[in-house]
């Protein structure tokens, strides 16, 4: 008998989870709406920064250098996404609130030299629909007591 046991044990473990939902999003048509708090690409704003340098200062993976910006006193932060860990002390410290996290987290790239933004290219976050032409609809994750559920919020 323990034989028996023992040989089926395995599959009643499993038997419950083949009968619920998927938890994954089909990605390139589906995307996740992010939590308010996610830490994705970093935006910049330009007339709120004193180039005080505090957000090079922090940075722990040293991502963050100043260089100056055509037609504008002072430098401002360039960041190189090869390094950065998206720690979030940059935008925790900067004393103006002149960086912010979005939920933009599409930035691959072939190149590993398109990875260095300038602060140019943090001021402007580009349209999602250009990034992602085949996305059809945006979906909000949930918890219920036993797993992560997913529920289609809007079409795009």
């Amino acid at each position: 008998m323990s034989f028996f046991r023992k040989l089926f044990k395995p599959f009643l473990t499993v038997l419950p989870y083949i009968f619920r939902s998927g938890q994954t999003v089909s990605y390139p048509t589906e995307r996740p709406i992010f939590a308010e708090r996610y830490r994705g690409r970093h935006k910049l704003y330009l007339d709120r920064c004193i180039s005080c340098n505090t957000c090079a200062r922090v940075c722990p993976c040293k991502s963050i250098v100043l260089v100056e910006v055509e037609g504008m006193e002072g430098k401002y932060p360039q960041i190189d996404f090869n390094t950065c860990s998206l720690c979030g002390y940059c935008v925790e410290f900067c004393p103006k609130n002149a960086l912010e996290f979005t939920d933009f987290v599409e930035f691959s790239e072939y190149d590993r030299s398109n990875l260095v933004y300038s602060p140019e290219q943090l001021t402007e976050i580009p349209d999602l629909k250009e990034v992602l032409p085949m996305l059809k609809r945006r979906t909000e994750i949930y918890l219920t007591k036993t797993e992560i559920k997913f529920r289609k919020v809007k079409d795009v």
